[in-house]
């Protein structure tokens, strides 16, 4: 997959079939639109292009918010480029932007820039300047200047709508095993091995690696969670407190993963965390022994979940 920026249009490719969206997540929603576009694109020997934007548009129209990503921009390109798409356009989202009528914005970037000769929408999509484009002004455009457009409906999972918006929602209630249906795979979070306390393995016997936490990334509620953690291409079970560490009184929030049957120094090592299923509420322990007494425990009750997956 190549990703193009705005100054390298316009693009000239055979049958350029589009879909546009902030695609944070890359859900099944997200995945869906994929996959009628490379549908779309391939029946016509033709090339499927996904146009997206950079910083999310949330982040520059409402900064106060501080809206959390549940995919770095990292993530989210790895994820397009799995779902066989050719071109990625990454488009700054800036003022001037958000400035553009829906009329303008279509002629800019899928007529003049990409000559598209068909448009997939989700069936929500607004764009322009204060949202006032959505999938029917989208038609009366494609009629004007020569593309179909395709809505594609909603994606339900046991009853729910798949969004970003929900996603994040189940994420920050720590309700990752749903979150996980609704993405199509484990949330995941990356970062470095960081120095800890030391306590886990000296005081706890359970040795631990604490992951320094992104700013803009999205964090599951505090407590207690199964986890796969991925490193040098392995896939390892473990269990991670992301919390505060209560019985100690640190009183900031740090996350540490117990990595099952493992030795070794990941220090400075960037690995990534993906969240299967929360075991229970971060708790204050009256000794360093009951803690210890229930890390195994909460290993245990992991294990047992990783066999039933297997």
């Amino acid at each position: 997959m190549k990703i193009l920026r705005k100054e390298d249009l316009p693009l000239k490719v055979s049958y350029p079939v589009a879909t546009i969206g902030n695609f944070d997540g890359v859900h099944l929603g997200h995945q869906a639109l994929f996959r009628e576009t490379v549908k779309r694109a391939r029946a016509h020997q033709g090339h499927a292009i996904a146009v997206t934007f950079h910083p999310h548009p949330l982040q520059v129209l409402r900064p106060d918010k501080a809206i959390k990503l549940i995919c770095s921009l990292e993530q989210k390109i790895k994820l397009i480029e799995k779902a066989g798409l050719d071109y990625l356009l990454l488009l700054e989202f800036n003022q001037a932007l958000a400035s553009l009528e829906p009329e303008e914005f279509v002629e800019d970037i899928f007529v003049k820039g990409l000559s598209i000769k068909e448009l997939v929408v989700g069936y929500d999509y607004r764009f322009g300047k204060k949202r006032r484009g959505d999938t029917e002004l989208l038609k009366i455009l494609g009629q004007r200047y020569g593309f179909d457009v395709t809505v594609v409906p909603p994606q339900k999972v046991n009853g729910l709508v798949v969004s970003s918006s929900l996603i994040r929602e189940l994420i920050a209630e720590g309700e990752v095993a749903l979150a996980a249906k609704l993405l199509g795979r484990f949330y995941k979070i990356c970062g470095q091995v960081i120095p800890g306390r030391g306590r886990g393995q000296k005081l706890l016997g359970f040795p631990t690696a604490n992951l320094k936490l992104s700013k803009e990334k999205l964090l599951p509620k505090t407590g207690v969670y199964a986890v796969w953690v991925h490193l040098d291409g392995q896939k390892l079970p473990g269990v991670m407190n992301l919390g505060f560490n209560p019985t100690f009184g640190e009183g900031y929030l740090s996350a540490e993963v117990h990595i099952f049957d493992f030795s070794g120094d990941l220090y400075g090592q960037n690995i990534c965390i993906s969240f299967v299923e929360r075991l229970r509420d971060e708790k204050k322990f009256s000794s360093p022994e009951e803690l210890a007494a229930q890390i195994k425990r909460d290993s245990e009750k992991a294990r047992q979940i990783f066999n039933a997956l297997q």
